[in-house]
């Protein structure tokens, strides 16, 4: 299918080759810009960039690093684009109810630009200067707390019994103290954890309860040596072994190691603050308001109650 190829030459990062698929299949247009057709729509870069622009920045990278998502994005668009084309030759653009449903989507994405422009014409201070000075008034705010990455091995409980769980947790205990070097191979044939295909049994932060269950992250904390194996540890999920990794104690760090993420946390706390000020001065403005057809919407669409007075 083309929009597949259209998409592993995109993940591929080949360019040439997606203008060579587009050329090749006749798609009018400029090569590099349009990434697939269907019927006689198109899905350009140009309509992704306006898709990603609507995300926060943070999230992007994740959410295209992913080619079932890419597929799914590009599939969904080119459907809507189809829809809205049938919808235009029914003349449903010029439908009043439509027109307006059109008007607030192009309100809300110039509100939506307004605000970024906000915030990037926005003068900012010398954050690192205000930053040294937080780091001096509150050290304790940027105290790093103790530091236990473990791995660990669970046995499940779900599809067998409690008995031969624990009987399987004492064998992989036992096996991990005889040789603690293949704890990793240990967790590739023994663990039930589902997680272990991405991360490989490592748990980091291990002893925070708040992550953890309780009996997890206390077992995690009693682990003082790295290398030292863990008793069987009984949960929810069943049984673990744990194996502790890397253990440093809380420390406070100096202001050199802690000023990039002070000066980004002030500098988004201001950004954000002057953006709350704009907006709250557009929101307290004074607005003329007809009372009676504000009432009636409590029923225009059907509830058939009131349940205040117009004023409330």
């Amino acid at each position: 299918m083309l929009l597949f190829r259209l998409l592993a030459a995109l993940l591929a990062g080949s360019s040439a080759l997606i203008a060579t698929i587009v050329t090749a299949q006749g798609l009018p247009g400029a090569p590099s810009t349009v990434l697939a057709q269907q019927g006689n729509v198109q899905v350009t870069i140009e309509d992704i960039d306006a898709f990603a622009q609507g995300m926060p920045e943070a999230q992007r990278a994740g959410f295209f690093g992913s080619p079932t998502r890419i597929e799914s994005l590009v599939s969904s668009m080119l459907l809507q684009k189809q829809l809205a084309q049938e919808a235009r030759a029914l003349g449903a653009d010029k439908e009043p109810a439509v027109e307006k449903q059109v008007e607030q989507a192009v309100d809300a994405a110039l509100a939506k630009a307004r605000m970024a422009r906000f915030r990037a014409d926005l003068t900012l201070p010398d954050f690192r200067t205000l930053a040294k000075e937080d780091f001096i008034a509150h050290k304790e705010k940027y105290r790093i707390p103790e530091k236990v990455d473990v791995k660990h091995v669970l046995i499940s409980t779900k599809d067998r019994s409690v008995e031969q769980a624990s009987a399987i947790a004492d064998g992989v205990r036992n096996q991990a103290i005889a040789h603690p070097d293949q704890f990793d191979a240990l967790v590739e044939e023994y663990s039930d954890d589902p997680s272990k295909s991405g991360n490989h049994g490592l748990m980091t932060d291990a002893g925070d309860s708040r992550k953890y269950v309780p009996e997890f992250a206390a077992a995690a904390k009693k682990l003082k040596r790295v290398g030292e194996i863990s008793p069987v540890v009984k949960t929810a999920f069943g049984f673990h072994v744990l194996k502790l990794v890397e253990r440093a104690p809380a420390r406070t760090p100096s202001f050199e190691e802690a000023q990039d993420a002070i000066v980004s946390e002030l500098r988004s706390t201001f950004i954000e603050k002057e953006a709350q000020k704009h907006t709250d001065t557009l929101r307290n403005r004074p607005i003329e308001a007809n009372a009676e057809l504000m009432a009636s919407l409590r029923s225009r669409y059907g509830t058939g109650e009131v349940l205040s007075s117009p004023a409330e």
